[in-house]
């Protein structure tokens, strides 16, 4: 699952701490109160409710990713039990069917609770009507919900179709009889078997977590806590952090000895915020793309769900294409700008050496034999043990006239580092894209042909659903299905592009930065540390700056 804005901001600032207190550390004190603080204050929460044998307690370990939540025969407590998980709160309740003595604490929860996680048991949940009646009520106060049907054992998936129609006629019923408008929209219905779930995050079985349905729980909780997400708080400590960041920059900065060192620094800071600007570009683009898909999939299985299947197959193809396409094409950029950004740099070092006017106190050492290559192989041209030939020779300053060839060579191998996609890596990508996405179609296609073969009645139902708000209850079951379908598919290409974005910008990144990183031999052992500390600062300031 993508992480969330606070999340990242949590994540970045644990990868700094420790550099941090080098620097900084007066400063630190109040920002490790107040990320501690944050962490301590859920940002949203998302109350569990149901009856006592629908799984909520096993659907919130497989949530946790452990057993935490204890599991009861009947239901036994008058308390809500909080589990923090990620930067907000689940809170298991005593449920519908507990005593009355208990019900004041459930409703209060339930009125504060921003997303509500509704529980039920698949087997005779459309005769359960005070169930039902409960959801409708949350429905009517405007409450995030999801109604999960956990299955303990998996229906077969025309079966859990067919369940999921009646269900939702079931509600349209009960609603209409309040006189609510249509509710349908309101109720995602999604499938979990909790039990394989937590079993998937316990024995980290990638699959068999697929397979459980939790995944697609999980998108959708993240999609209700989203705009929560960029509430004026959320902001402040956002900008809080990169304050303290750029302070912990400055200080680090004002202890540098060298032009030279800062020159190359600010190369690797540009490279930090790239790679960063990269991965959001593109993740912001798959994203866009996906809600394309998921418009014309919507689209195509309502009209023509016959050919729906090649039709969304090539919609997934000729969008993968696209952003991959954009993928190779920021790529060679980035190692034009590389290349020019070196260029500026030895033209800094240069000069700060003609400024020093260090004397060579001897010839620079020979590379050792068997240093790995720019290539990753011996007996290169470009070899990387050329970037220690002034290591020996280093003292508290960096000789710069020993750091110009290595970043000449540096140079030379920025565009053979920062390499594309490929033509037929990229046919591959669009494959494993595919493949991944289309057994969701074939089961949506599947699905649809269900709808219709409801449609399909003895004329004398026809007859009498010839009453307008009945055309209108199934056309909004049918639609409601669609869209779930629609979903689906565009959530499946979002996460698998993604994916292949992800690893390729990493990879790219993780040999530039191993390749170049190597210029630092030419610093002495604590200018090195001070560099890197830097770099990891700056990755750090990039993230956030991405998400602000």
């Amino acid at each position: 699952m993508q992480d969330t804005l606070l999340s990242s901001a949590f994540s970045a600032f644990d990868g700094i701490d420790e550099i941090c207190a080098k620097y900084n550390a007066a400063g630190l004190v109040p920002i490790r109160k107040l990320v501690a603080e944050k962490r301590a204050s859920p940002n949203a929460s998302i109350m569990v409710y149901g009856v006592y044998n629908a799984g909520k307690s096993t659907l919130i370990n497989a949530l946790l990713g452990a057993e935490r939540a204890k599991v009861a025969d009947r239901p036994e407590t008058d308390s809500v039990s909080r589990y923090p998980w990620r930067e907000f709160e689940i809170l298991d309740t005593p449920g519908i069917d507990a005593p009355i003595s208990h019900e004041e604490v459930t409703r209060e929860q339930l009125h504060a609770a921003d997303v509500v996680i509704f529980v039920v048991n698949p087997l005779g949940v459309i005769e359960e009507a005070k169930t039902l009646s409960t959801l409708l009520d949350l429905v009517a106060r405007e409450k995030k919900i999801v109604l999960v049907l956990n299955s303990k054992n998996q229906l077969e998936p025309m079966i859990a179709e067919r369940l999921k129609d009646e269900l939702r006629q079931r509600l349209q019923e009960m609603a209409l009889e309040r006189g609510m408008p249509p509710v349908l929209q309101a109720i995602p219905i999604l499938e979990v078997n909790a039990k394989s779930a937590l079993k998937a995050k316990l024995d980290g079985k990638e699959n068999l977590l697929v397979r459980s349905g939790l995944p697609f729980l999980e998108r959708d909780l993240y999609k209700f806590l989203g705009s929560i997400q960029q509430s004026e708080l959320v902001a402040s400590f956002i900008s809080r952090l990169k304050d303290f960041i750029d302070d912990t920059i400055n200080l680090l900065d004002q202890n540098g000895d060298s032009d030279s060192m800062a020159a190359i620094d600010r190369f690797y800071a540009e490279l930090a915020q790239r790679e960063v600007n990269l991965r959001a570009s593109l993740k912001a683009l798959a994203e866009a793309k996906a809600t394309f898909i998921e418009q014309r999939s919507f689209s195509t299985i309502s009209t023509a769900p016959d050919s729906a299947q090649e039709r969304i197959e090539q919609l997934i193809q000729n969008a993968g294409s696209e952003i991959l396409a954009e993928l190779e094409m920021e790529l060679r950029r980035l190692a034009s700008d590389a290349s020019r950004l070196l260029d500026e740099v030895l033209e800094s070092i240069q000069v700060d050496a003609q400024l020093q006017q260090t004397p060579r106190t001897g010839p620079l050492p020979v590379a050792e034999e068997g240093l790995v290559s720019a290539a990753g192989t011996q007996g290169s041209s470009f070899n990387f043990g050329l970037l220690e030939t002034g290591a020996r020779q280093m003292s508290a300053l960096i000789k710069p006239e020993h750091v110009v060839n290595a970043l000449k060579v540096g140079k030379d191998l920025l565009p053979s580092l920062f390499k594309g996609i490929g033509p037929v890596t990229m046919g591959k990508i669009g494959e494993k894209v595919v493949g991944k996405v289309v057994p969701a179609i074939g089961l949506a296609i599947q699905a649809g042909q269900v709808l219709y073969s409801l449609l399909a009645k003895d004329p004398e139902e026809k007859r009498l659903e010839e009453e307008a708000h009945l055309r209108a209850q199934q056309e909004e079951r049918r639609n409601q299905l669609i869209r779930e379908m629609s979903e689906d598919v565009a959530w499946e290409f979002k996460n698998s592009i993604i994916g292949v974005v992800d690893e390729n910008i990493r990879g790219n990144f993780a040999e530039v930065n191993s390749r170049l990183r190597d210029i630092r031999a030419g610093f002495s052992t604590a200018q090195r540390e001070r560099s890197e500390d830097r770099a990891a600062l700056v990755q750090a300031q990039a993230i956030l700056q991405a998400h602000g």
